[in-house]
């Protein structure tokens, strides 16, 4: 037997899902060491992309930042801990749509 919980706004639209439905729409792969770039992508309108850090090589230091708004991922360096900063690894991001 299953359980869960279902919440919904004040207009009465579910607004709990578990796992958020999202449709994937690409992937990035970046260069150990890549600290810039920016890729765009057709959004139909109340959407917006969103990213995942995936098959991640690995490394300690932060060097870059990640940041999705709108539709573009945008890719910048950074030194120092903090929301949207990543180690400069090798990886790839897989990128998705999402609502407003």
């Amino acid at each position: 037997m299953a359980w869960g919980i279902q919440t919904w706004d004040a207009n009465g639209i579910p607004n709990n899902y578990g796992i958020k439905p999202i449709s994937v729409i690409g992937h990035i792969p970046l260069a150990a060491g890549q600290t810039a770039g920016s890729w765009s992508y057709a959004v139909p309108a109340g959407f917006k992309v969103g990213f995942v850090v995936s098959l991640d090589a690995g490394a300690v230091n932060v060097g870059r930042r990640i940041e999705a708004n709108g539709n573009t991922i945008t890719i910048s360096s950074a030194n120092s801990v903090g929301s949207g900063n990543y180690p400069a690894s090798a990886c790839e991001l897989v990128v998705f749509l999402e609502k407003n």
